[in-house]
C-alpha cells in the first residue's frame, strides 16, 4: 500500500509539473526526480531511468536499517541540475525501495526550502516533521543524521541547519538537542563489507 501511494503521489507531481509548465525558481515543495538507484533494479520510480545522453550526477543518500541501528547509503544517478542539494533531500523524504532499508521521514513530511550559504545548509521542512513523527530516541538521532550525512556529501556544505516552517527548534521529539547546525556523524553509518 505504501509502495501504491508513492507512485500515485509521484505520478501527480509529474503531471502538475508537466501542466504547471517550467520555472527557473526552486521549487517550494518536492518533486521526485527521474533518477535510476544504482543500488537497485528499480529507482523512485519503476520503470524510469535517466536517458541516455543526459549529463547526470550520482548522489549518496542515507536511509536507516530495519533494526534502527545504522544508516547505509544508496547512490542515486539523476539528471545533472542547479539544486542538488534539493535533489537530494527529495530522494530521501520519497523513501527507498530496499526492503532491508527504512525511510527515516514521518508521514506528510515536505521540504520547503533549502539554502547554502557560509558551507551551512539550512534545510527547512513542513511541521509535519515534528507533529507526525512518532519515533523515539534511536529513530530521531537516525532521522536527523540522515538529513545531515546526506547533506554533507556535497563538497560545499560542511554544517546543517534544521528547520521547521522556517525557524529552528531545539528538538524534533525531545531527543537530540538540533538548535545549532550539525556536522557529519560518521559512527552511525554502516560500513559494507
Amino acid at each position: 500500500m505504501f509502495g501504491k501511494r508513492i507512485a500515485l503521489i509521484s505520478m501527480l507531481l509529474m503531471l502538475s509539473m508537466i501542466l504547471g509548465g517550467c520555472d527557473t525558481a526552486a521549487p517550494q515543495s518536492p518533486t521526485v526526480p527521474n533518477v535510476q538507484n544504482e543500488n537497485s533494479q528499480t529507482g523512485i520510480e519503476p520503470g524510469k531511468t535517466v536517458n541516455p545522453g543526459q549529463d547526470t550526477m550520482t548522489m549518496t543518500v542515507y536511509f536507516a536499517t530495519k533494526d534502527a541501528a545504522n544508516l547505509i547509503s544508496e547512490k542515486y544517478v539523476v539528471p545533472k541540475n542547479s539544486h542538488p542539494a534539493q535533489t537530494a533531500m527529495e530522494l530521501l523524504i520519497a523513501g527507498t525501495k530496499n526492503p532491508d532499508l527504512v525511510a527515516v521521514f514521518p508521514a506528510g513530511t515536505k521540504l520547503r526550502n533549502i539554502l547554502v550559504k557560509d558551507h551551512i545548509a539550512y534545510v527547512d521542512f513542513n511541521d509535519s516533521l515534528v507533529k507526525n513523527n512518532k519515533g523515539g530516541s534511536a529513530l530521531e538521532i537516525l532521522l536527523v543524521g540522515a538529513i545531515v550525512n546526506t547533506l554533507t556529501e556535497f563538497h560545499d556544505i560542511q554544517k546543517v541547519q534544521i528547520l521547521v516552517e522556517g525557524k529552528k527548534i531545539d528538538t524534533i521529539s525531545g531527543h537530540m538537542d538540533i538548535g545549532e547546525p550539525l556536522s557529519r556523524s560518521e559512527k552511525i553509518i554502516k560500513k559494507s563489507k
